[in-house]
């Protein structure tokens, strides 16, 4: 077991995709930093998250993209966590750790405890166009609460590409693609929960915004790309 951490769905920064096959909707060039900012659903800033390449490594097969992720708590001014994560890219497409599948207010819930993680990552092809179906992604977590487990498994379900629009943040406008599915977290005891989950991605930025919302459509908490240097 580990620490736990959080590490955000879906994030991007820019492209390299001649030097590593790696999609233009991912990281891919070693330097390069962004800083995403996190509302709740009364549009207050939570935290941020701040992502910095710090190692690319490329073979005639694939690539692998080391990332650092540092997460500030926004009212307390506190790390709630560093680490580093990585990103695989082989056969035109790339797909990231499964522990990006879990939320940032789970992982900010229980970010003193430890847990173990298995699943199936995010993918995403190098190529994108509207009406495409993308792969499903699922994650199983038990984390260790001292008097007793919880469990919970986490599956992204019915992705797909739906539209392309412009989308304006503090970063500037962007010209994106909207990726929806269905997340569905189920807990111990068989507590379970869906959201909608909507993720706006530009090629040569990445992820610009992501909203999660109940299927009533009331709005859970939004991610918004802050910075991108």
């Amino acid at each position: 077991m580990k620490t736990l951490s959080f590490i955000i769905a879906f994030l991007a920064l820019t492209n390299c995709i001649a030097q590593n096959n790696c999609s233009p909707y991912y990281p891919s060039k070693k330097g390069t930093e962004i800083t995403l900012h996190h509302f709740n659903h009364k549009d207050k800033l939570t935290s941020k998250t701040n992502y910095k390449i710090v190692d690319i490594n490329s073979t005639s097969s694939g690539s692998t993209i080391s990332i650092q992720m540092s997460m500030i708590d926004a009212k307390k001014k506190k790390t709630i966590t560093d680490t580093q994560f990585s990103i695989e890219c082989k056969d035109g497409v790339t797909s990231i750790d499964p522990e990006t599948i879990i939320s940032p207010q789970l992982y900010k819930q229980y970010q003193n405890m430890d847990y173990t993680i298995e699943g199936k990552g995010i993918d995403i092809p190098n190529s994108l166009t509207v009406g495409q179906q993308l792969e499903d992604g699922y994650v199983s977590m038990s984390i260790d609460a001292g008097v007793m487990s919880i469990d919970m498994k986490v599956n992204l379900l019915n992705r797909e590409v739906q539209s392309k629009e412009i989308i304006t943040t503090s970063a500037g406008s962007f010209e994106c693609y909207l990726i929806s599915y269905t997340n569905e977290v189920t807990m111990s005891m068989g507590m379970k929960r869906t959201f909608i989950v909507k993720q706006w991605i530009s090629k040569n930025v990445g992820l610009v915004q992501q909203e999660t919302s109940k299927p009533n459509g009331k709005l859970v908490s939004k991610s918004v790309l802050a910075a991108l240097n």
